[in-house]
């Protein structure tokens, strides 16, 4: 890859899942945390490959390269040129030719990605009834909101300490969350085609369900939780608007632990939302199972068995209509013929 044209290459959610409390208050790292999870979606793609171990080891050697660039993530080189395969060789000490065909499954399963694969997108969020509604005191977590057992690399709600200079941001993002809220609860005043037009547009998704968690919780969504929710769906591999689509589909429903609701729902996406097979009748279930128990046909009214020509006769299940068929088509012999 020519120097002029080499593309700035980054590492898909390096915050989330490569950073904790500690790692970001260190200037410069040797050691950064590292998602242990074998069934993940990136894991096994890049596993499932004649060349996957090679390529498992190349990904750990980048992700390396990554936890010490400045800023952390990017597969940069000190004086700010974006790395190539070849000056990756130099570093890494594997072949250049190994390193480009990593880095071209690594974009295509994600878990690399440039600049240009990240466009903001925007959702619309229909009005809720209560978004007007607030809790006083809601600058600190609620009892009972922690989670329970939080990840490796994660606080949980409730129990971590607010940093110096903190409090004027909070105070802003909530400021600026109550005023969505408020504009929410002025468009559900509007009903039918009104309600639509008025409808609150949000610049993005995450914007949108920091807008629900607003009117569920009584508080701002933590960014700790965020950071989670983030995570687990670029490991699953689900679009955050599809996330908050479902989400706001159980917006109606109480929510006895906004934090812990979400959390799971982004954990387990796929699982939750996946539909079930179609109801079965008795007569449906019976014709499903069936089998005959002379030719094994699982057809009702089409099964043949050898003949004593070598030839296929019909079996005893069979309809006319379908021995007339085969007779046609030459698999049966005529009747003056047997």
């Amino acid at each position: 890859m020519a120097e002029s044209k080499a593309r700035l290459l980054r590492v898909r959610a390096w915050d989330q899942l490569y950073e904790n409390n500690r790692s970001r208050e260190l200037g410069t790292t040797t050691w950064f945390p590292i998602p242990n999870d074998l069934s993940a979606y990136g894991y096994v793609e890049l596993i499932a490959h004649s060349e996957g171990p090679a390529h498992f080891g190349v990904w750990n050697s980048l992700l390396m390269v990554a936890s010490k660039a400045k800023p952390r993530g990017l597969l940069i080189r000190e004086d700010g040129r974006p790395h190539t395969p070849e000056s990756l060789a130099r570093v890494t000490r594997f072949p250049q030719q190994l390193i480009e065909a990593c880095i071209t499954r690594l974009l295509a399963i994600g878990l690399l990605e440039t600049d240009s694969d990240k466009p903001r997108n925007k959702s619309r969020l229909r009005s809720h009834p209560d978004a007007a509604i607030r809790q006083s005191g809601a600058t600190t977590s609620r009892k009972g909101a922690v989670e329970g057992n939080g990840t490796e690399h994660h606080h949980q709600e409730g129990n971590r300490t607010e940093k110096k200079g903190t409090e004027r941001a909070r105070e802003k993002l909530e400021t600026e969350d109550s005023r969505a809220a408020v504009s929410a609860a002025a468009a559900s005043s509007q009903s039918g085609d009104d309600a639509d037009e008025n409808a609150v547009e949000y610049a993005s998704p995450e914007d949108e369900l920091k807008a629900i968690y607003l009117t569920k919780a009584g508080e701002p969504i933590a960014t700790d939780l965020l950071h989670v929710i983030r995570a687990n769906l670029e490991l699953t591999r689900v679009p955050f608007s599809e996330f908050v689509a479902e989400a706001r589909k159980h917006y109606a429903n109480r929510w006895k632990n906004p934090p812990g609701f979400l959390r799971d729902l982004s954990k387990r996406f796929h699982a939750k939302t996946r539909r079930a097979s179609e109801p079965l009748t008795v007569a449906e279930a019976i014709e499903k199972d069936y089998r005959c128990p002379l030719c094994h046909s699982r057809t009702r009214g089409a099964g043949a068995v050898p003949g004593e020509r070598e030839k296929l006769i019909p079996c005893a299940c069979a309809s006319p209509e379908w021995i007339e068929r085969q007779r046609a088509r030459g698999v049966f012999e005529a009747e003056s013929d047997q």
